[in-house]
């Protein structure tokens, strides 16, 4: 879609509400593929439902406090899917190191990242988690936040 011009009527699509979520709990992991599975803690998904403004064009943002048991990674990314309910529909963006935070080592970090997303067909809705791998050994993950901005 192109961009709102100056002069262009400004309509209810063309900027939707920002969408957030959090969870402070923290939970461990061993999974070496991005999922959402656990392995002991409190573990709360964090994920959101959004409506694609007319530009097609998101900026989701997320954050992450990591450890992992060695010196192995702990690594957070998100996962879009098409429709409103939480991780199910086709996938429009996979998890991937290159689009998360990630640390390695057995001390405590906070890391965040935003990443653009465009292609998003105008006033469909999409739904967005957060999910969570290891390199090795034991990842503990917490204070994990996702926000989630329609771009003009």
């Amino acid at each position: 879609m192109p961009d709102l011009l100056a002069g262009s009527r400004h309509l209810a699509l063309d900027s939707p509400p920002a969408v957030a979520a959090s969870a402070s709990a923290s939970y461990d992991a061993t999974n070496t593929g991005y999922g959402v599975a656990s392995s002991a803690g409190s573990y709360t998904e964090v994920a959101v439902v959004f409506v694609a403004p007319t530009s097609g064009r998101v900026q989701y943002s997320l954050s992450a406090r990591l450890i992992n048991s060695g010196t192995a990674g702990s690594l957070v990314t998100a996962e879009v899917r098409t429709g409103s309910t939480i991780g199910s529909g086709t996938v429009v963006d996979s998890p991937t190191d290159a689009t998360g935070v990630s640390h390695y080592g057995a001390t405590l970090a906070r890391a965040g990242i935003s990443h653009f997303l465009s292609g998003l067909t105008p006033g469909d809705s999409y739904n967005v988690r957060l999910q969570h791998r290891v390199t090795g050994g034991t990842g503990s993950f917490a204070m994990r936040e996702l926000i989630v901005v329609p771009l003009p």
